[in-house]
């Protein structure tokens, strides 16, 4: 039986919700169907055995779905963001106090 990390409940099996499966891990989305919260839980099984890991998370299980299979952001997606904000600077400073 696996328990929430939050308060110690019983986790449903029920309220798990498998974000990818490939051939030696796992990846799911739990909700604590006492407290609501919630963990993205990283189950691999290897030689010595099977490992989870369990990572506390904000997102509800539809937005971990829409966010687990997209592309990580690039570096030249960073650069291209910070040149914006630089350029755009003093108009998001006036938006921001407005």
């Amino acid at each position: 039986m696996v328990r929430c990390s939050v308060c110690e409940s019983d986790l449903d099996p029920e309220k798990t919700v498998i974000l990818e499966e490939k051939e030696q891990r796992t990846t799911a989305h739990i909700t604590c169907p006492k407290c609501n919260s919630a963990t993205m839980v990283f189950l691999s099984n290897n030689q010595a055995g099977i490992l989870s890991i369990g990572v506390a998370t904000d997102l509800d299980s539809s937005e971990a779905k829409r966010a687990f299979g997209r592309q990580p952001i690039s570096a030249d997606e960073i650069i291209d963001l910070h040149s914006m904000i630089s350029e755009k600077r003093n108009e998001l400073f006036k938006l921001i106090e407005g």
